[in-house]
Parts: C-alpha cells; structure tokens; sequence
C-alpha cells in the first residue's frame, strides 16, 4: 500500500508516524511524508500588519528551512519505527516539501501520488459534547480522495479495534482493506453491527408491539447473518474476533461502544462521496471520526 503521511512536528504527528509500524508494517511499500509551509496565511497576515516583503520573505525562508530538518526527522523517525516492526524488506520513504493551505495541499497530492491512504494527527478539541476533531484533520477527512486514519492518541502494539460493519458496499470495502492493510496477530478485534431504528416514536403508536417486531424483524436477522458472516472469514484467517448486534442511532451506538470498550482505533467504511456531498448525507463514518477521542480508520474508495 501506498501511504501519505502529513507530518508538522507536533506529539500527533510523532503518533501519526508510529501508526505506521504498529498497523501496516505486513503492507507498506511507500510512505510519503508531507510537510506543509500555509504561507498564504502568513503572508496575509504579514500584509495586514504593515510588513516589508524582504521581512516576510526572510520568514518564508525559515520556515521552509524548518520544514526540510523536520521532514528529515519524521524521516529518521519513520524508518527506525518500520524496522522496528519487522516489516518487509523494502519500504521506500520519501519526503515533500509544499506550500499552501493545509487542507488543500494535502488532499491535492493525496489524489496526484494516487496514495491508498492519508495518516495524520489530529489535536482533537474537548467540547460538551464530547471531542471534535480539529479542523485541519475534519477538512482532510471531508475532501479526501481515499481512506484516512486520524490518530488522536499513541496506537499500542496490541490494539482493540472495533469495526463498524452493516453488510453495505461501504462496509464490505472497510473489511477488505482492514484485512489487507492490518497485520492480524497483534489485535483484539471485535465487529460490530447496528441495526437502525427507522420507525419514529410514531411508529408504535399507530402500530402494534408485534407489528413494529415484525417490521424490524428481517433488518435484525440480516445483522446477525452479517456478523455470523464475518466472524467466520475472521477467525478462519487468524484473527481474535467477537461480534455484537446492537439496536439504536448508529452514531449514538459506536461511540458509546467506542469509549464503553477503550477502543483503540475504530474502522468504518464511508460512501465514496466528496466534500458538500459527504456533509449533506450526514456520513455516520465522518460523524463518529469528528467526535469519538480514539483513533479513527475511515475506508472509502480511491478517487483515480
């Protein structure tokens, strides 16, 4: 697989870089480390404050000086946590240098490089809500062209991952990537699957008890058979696994799920939508990636 990585420096990034080695070392073959100068916003903001271009460009260059001895770090940083890992014999790493807005940039040489997958980190911001995820890593995630995994805390070795699936197209991509991408031994992986309640608190007042059962009936068995399904192909390729069927809002159940279980990293399939499209749909991946403090996998199809 080919990965691109955006690094900045921070704690996060360190974490995005070590999620490397800890989840893809078996599937690795590239990894781009992308760092970013946003000297648009610099230099606007430079602008309004009356400075000189030989200042700005003075700042422009240190920033750029900056960049290139952190790419060379993350370089260093990502070679040791791969060989570490044991993973195959060869993984080219290459490191680029650009300038722009973040979000831009970033989803601009995603769709150029035709990467499988975007790794950042994301500073995530506690509200009362719960946690929503900085705005950098939800642009990326909304415009991206492939999967990307936000990591919000260190993924350890043996991680517990949950994996979203309801037998949709979306979801059988998430499962074929998760098993293609993720080394299988090293994680407690548990498949979960909800059933929607569609009738609305309406519903069972027109309706009988029994009737409102048997309308939801068929939704539940095909749940079950979807996680029976899946548990099977599992365990049969070597992985730790349980299943569970849950009834509810989706994005209510996975995230209680998520923090009830102290998941690691959550994988979640996503229609193959872009920008506007993706928000207006309400995607319970993009949802539950924004708001839930672990770590977040969000499969979706490659825009070529």
């Amino acid at each position: 697989m080919k990965v691109l990585c955006a690094v900045d420096g921070s704690e996060f990034s360190d974490w995005a870089v070590e999620a490397l080695g800890t989840l893809f070392h078996q599937s690795l073959k590239e990894v781009v480390l992308l760092h970013v100068v946003d000297d648009v916003q610099l230099r606007q903001g430079m602008k309004k404050e009356g400075a000189s271009q030989a200042k700005v460009t003075k700042v422009i260059t240190a920033m750029n000086q900056h960049g290139k001895q952190l790419l060379k770090q993350a370089e260093i940083h990502a070679a040791l946590v791969i060989n570490q890992a044991q993973t195959k014999p060869f993984v080219a790493i290459r490191t680029v240098l650009m300038h722009g807005h973040v979000t831009n940039v970033v989803t601009k040489q995603a769709e150029k490089r035709k990467v499988d997958l975007i790794v950042m980190g994301s500073r995530g911001l506690s509200n009362i809500t719960g946690y929503l995820m900085g705005s950098v890593s939800r642009k990326v995630l909304t415009h991206a062209p492939c999967a990307v995994l936000t990591v919000k805390e260190p993924i350890p070795e043996k991680p517990k991952i949950v994996l979203a699936v309801d037998g949709s197209n979306a979801s059988k991509r998430a499962v074929a990537a998760f098993h293609s991408w993720i080394y299988q031994e090293a994680i407690a992986l548990h498949v979960l699957s909800v059933v929607p309640q569609f009738l609305t608190d309406i519903g069972p007042k027109l309706l009988s008890k029994s009737h409102v059962q048997g309308l939801m009936k068929p939704f539940q068995q095909r749940a079950k058979e979807v996680t029976a399904q899946y548990r099977a192909f599992f365990l049969k390729e070597g992985y730790r696994v349980t299943v569970d069927v849950k009834e509810g809002d989706p994005r209510k159940i996975i995230l209680d799920q998520l923090e009830t279980k102290k998941v690691d990293l959550a994988v979640l399939g996503s229609k193959g939508l872009t920008g506007p499209e993706r928000f207006q749909m309400g995607s319970v991946s993009e949802w539950v990636a924004g708001y839930t403090s672990c770590s977040t996998l969000v499969i979706r199809p490659r825009v070529s």
